[in-house]
């Protein structure tokens, strides 16, 4: 099962055997959760799995050691559109800043930030709405782990 807004995007979903700049992310994102100390390596091993496991069982999620839509959600920051103030959006400003953008960082989801968020959707062929969900963070995210 994968969470899917345009039919060109969706979360990728990883396991015990996967590799690449996807589960570089969950290690980050795992490790910034504060699961253990993992190499972030792009291998779904022994110890990501575990994690990812732990993880799910704490949140309440099917524990399996697979990331699917669920646990994406669960690793990902919160939904946030226009309007919205918190130190979430103030990381999405940080990012989309080392991304070219400039915006002032001061955790207000205003409408130079939303007018950057969708300028990045249109460019990364996601649904332009202007609200920072799953799908948006994911590829936030991913951009900089890329970088």
């Amino acid at each position: 099962m994968t969470l899917s807004v345009s039919s060109s995007f969706s979360l990728p979903v990883l396991r015990n055997g996967s590799n690449g700049s996807d589960v570089t992310l969950v290690q980050r994102l795992l490790n910034n959760a504060g699961y253990g100390s993992l190499v972030e390596d792009g291998i779904f091993g022994v110890r990501t799995d575990a994690a990812v496991k732990q993880f799910q069982k704490d949140r309440n999620l099917t524990v399996d050691g697979i990331v699917g839509s669920q646990t994406w959600g669960a690793l990902l920051p919160p939904t946030i559109a226009r309007g919205s103030s918190s130190d979430d959006v103030e990381r999405l400003q940080m990012i989309l800043n080392e991304m070219g953008y400039s915006l002032v960082r001061d955790g207000i989801f205003g409408s130079n930030t939303e007018a950057a968020v969708k300028r990045f959707q249109k460019n990364s062929s996601l649904e332009v709405d202007g609200i920072v969900g799953p799908l948006t963070w994911y590829a936030l995210m991913s951009t900089m782990i890329q970088d």
